[in-house]
């Protein structure tokens, strides 16, 4: 479907967008020979297909649906090359990873084209970090075909009628992509990814990590982590400290391994903004403090289900992860499973000029006599 005839449908049809973010698809739960996949962190294929059957039958048949993935859909960072996995990402790399994470998440994508041929539905897709692949026009041509129907690609953020929706990786410096210079090319054969400290980290030494300890990323707070680690798994925690001292010597101070541009002085001051978990609330309000146009912000990026009033008629919205996440906070402990969206609502008073109306959800699925549980 164009997006003019997606736009220029008629006003007294029910309208609605569904957000969400951070999936991380792999190459799938198993692999070809029917052992798992530890690195693969989405294994609700299921349960986000009859999400979107869900949202394309009954009351949602004949509205109006915007399907937005709000970045970290697919998880370009983790996808290795022949076995190998590089930080040297290439379109033609990206391309391939796209195949692999297709032929991996079989009923994934066959909800998505279903949602995405059913009449007055579409899909539109925002850039994270996890997935800046898709900067280029290859990736998007792939990701497009896979989902049968055009997919609208935004770079950083997609703001419609006062709403702005973004994955969030630009506010932190150590994950924010230099979109003067998404690519570097200068003496290599094909261009490459100018990724960021944090997605290096990600691409080359995280998955090293995570072949001993599969959880190490999914564990909330860091810090409680890190002390549990002291107490109960010392000598790991000693011989990852000192791989990951060694890969900020390599990466950031001597840059024998990497090709890092921003120099020793701009190094020092992205080690001393690192943050697990940032502050978006402080960033959501300086946007909705900067432009009276709007008055909500959807942000991703962090896995924490969040909501704030900024003040009255100003909202900022996160709408968390499909991820597993184990909490060692008492306040919220234990392992979650939350498949949790922003759903966007259209007044049907007014749909040309009424403000949409924005709502946290989490998908409870259909009942089912069976579950699935890996060891």
């Amino acid at each position: 479907m164009a997006v003019a005839e997606f736009q220029e449908m008629s006003q007294t049809r029910p309208r609605y967008k569904l957000v969400v973010s951070d999936f991380h698809l792999g190459k799938g739960r198993y692999f070809a020979d029917g052992t798992q996949n530890i690195l693969e962190d989405f294994i609700y294929d299921r349960e986000f297909a009859e999400f979107l059957n869900y949202h394309r039958n009954g009351a949602f048949a004949d509205a109006e649906v915007e399907l937005i993935l709000n970045g970290d859909i697919l998880n370009l960072l983790q996808i290795d090359t022949w076995g190998v996995f590089t930080h040297l990402i290439t379109e033609r790399s990206v391309v391939r990873a796209i195949h692999r994470i297709v032929e991996g998440h079989v009923e994934f994508f066959q909800a998505l084209r279903k949602f995405a041929a059913t009449p007055h539905h579409r899909v539109t897709y925002v850039v994270g970090n996890h997935d800046a692949g898709m900067l280029w026009p290859g990736p998007r041509k792939a990701f497009a075909e896979a989902v049968g129907a055009e997919v609208r690609f935004y770079d950083v953020a997609y703001q419609f009628d006062g709403v702005y929706v973004e994955h969030g990786q630009q506010h932190e410096r150590f994950s924010q992509i230099d979109l003067k210079r998404p690519f570097i090319d200068r003496g290599l054969p094909e261009p490459v990814l100018n990724l960021p400290w944090g997605s290096l980290f990600v691409a080359v030494l995280l998955p090293e990590i995570k072949q001993t300890r599969p959880h190490v990323d999914k564990v909330r707070p860091s810090s409680t982590l890190i002390l549990w680690v002291l107490f109960h798994d010392i000598f790991w925690g000693l011989a990852t400290a000192f791989r990951i001292a060694r890969f900020i010597f390599d990466t950031v101070l001597f840059r024998r391994r990497f090709q890092i541009h921003q120099g020793v002085r701009a190094t020092l001051g992205l080690l001393k903004e690192i943050s697990l978990y940032p502050n978006y609330d402080k960033i959501a309000f300086k946007i909705l403090e900067k432009y009276d146009s709007i008055h909500t912000v959807i942000f991703g990026h962090t896995h924490i289900l969040r909501y704030r009033r900024w003040k009255e008629g100003k909202e900022y919205f996160n709408e968390g992860t499909w991820n597993e996440t184990t909490n060692l906070d008492l306040n919220d402990y234990g392992k979650q499973i939350r498949l949790t969206y922003a759903f966007i609502e259209y007044p049907l008073a007014n749909l040309t000029q009424g403000r949409p109306q924005v709502r946290l959800k989490q998908w409870q699925g259909t009942w089912k006599p069976e579950v699935e549980v890996l060891a």
